[in-house]
């Protein structure tokens, strides 16, 4: 009796794993309906909730919002400079970083020669507005960054903004 008992559970088991099984699990898959409107209304929303914390929040002249959060000193970034960026990258609807110079870089530095048109253009935009030891928060609209058809791996989904924080640690000779 107890061994019939036990292969009913067995088999009850099996069969509930086997349907669950079935059932697509992939947390990337997000039923959102992403759209320009949307965009546009999760993008003031967040720059009124940025303003209500006590951020100044200015526009540079192709539309990326930014706070500067520490003056540097010297010049600003210009192209060919090589630099060193500390950053972190979210997204606001949602609260996640998707990326993070500490995930790619032991030391947490990113060090490149900058070069407008190999980044997103609201990243070289941002990057423009910094000088050594400044620090920022930059809200970058999708028009600049993955428009209106995301990354391509799904983790930035289309008509997303980002936000990056962004420290410029140095402009190397």
């Amino acid at each position: 009796m107890k061994k019939m008992k036990f292969l009913k559970f067995l088999l009850l088991a099996v069969i509930v794993v086997s349907v669950y099984s079935c059932f697509d699990n992939d947390p990337i898959v997000d039923p959102i309906n992403y759209t320009a409107a949307r965009e546009d209304a999760l993008l003031g929303e967040y720059l009124d909730t940025l303003m209500d914390r006590g951020y100044d929040i200015d526009t540079t002249d192709l539309g990326v919002y930014y706070s500067i959060t520490k003056e540097g000193e010297g010049d600003f970034v210009q192209t060919r400079d090589s630099i060193g960026v500390n950053y972190q990258g979210y997204r606001p609807d949602n609260g996640r970083f998707f990326d993070a110079s500490a995930y790619n870089y032991a030391d947490s530095i990113w060090k490149f020669t900058f070069t407008p048109g190999k980044l997103i253009s609201g990243f070289d935009d941002a990057l423009m507005h910094l000088n050594k030891g400044a620090e920022g928060v930059f809200i970058i609209p999708s028009d600049y960054a993955y428009g209106s058809s995301g990354s391509g791996d799904r983790s930035i989904p289309p008509y997303t903004t980002l936000v990056f924080i962004i420290k410029l640690e140095d402009i190397y000779e």
